[in-house]
């Protein structure tokens, strides 16, 4: 029986070989998806919370949607402690959310900002 032989390119190899690559600036949101973003229609936050086996910011809007925003996936912790803190806000005022999905996903599901 014949053997396959393998071959593995070890890792320093591909670090000198983007060694040199300029760093891009860091992206908003990490989606494996490469659509643009979209943006909801103006609604209103009923209620929201942090549910932690998901690690997700979860709202609840007054068009019936449940939006999720998957918190590992941006940036810094601390972009989403903002987040949270900005989404209060929006609530307690009542003020119209707009909410922007990254990737091509659908606003009235996911989300990773809102203006």
């Amino acid at each position: 029986m014949a053997q396959a032989r393998v071959s593995f390119v070890p890792s320093f190899v591909n670090y000198a070989m983007n060694i040199a690559a300029t760093k891009s600036e860091p992206k908003a949101f990490d989606t494996s998806r490469k659509g643009q973003d979209r943006v909801s229609a103006p609604v209103t936050i009923e209620a929201m919370h942090f549910d932690d086996a998901t690690k997700s910011i979860k709202v609840f809007c007054s068009d019936g949607n449940l939006r999720e925003c998957r918190v590992q996936r941006l940036p810094s912790l601390e972009q989403g402690r903002v987040l949270w803190k900005q989404l209060q806000v929006f609530g307690k005022n009542k003020q119209a959310v707009r909410f922007t999905a990254a990737g091509g996903f659908s606003p009235d599901k996911w989300f990773y900002t809102a203006e």
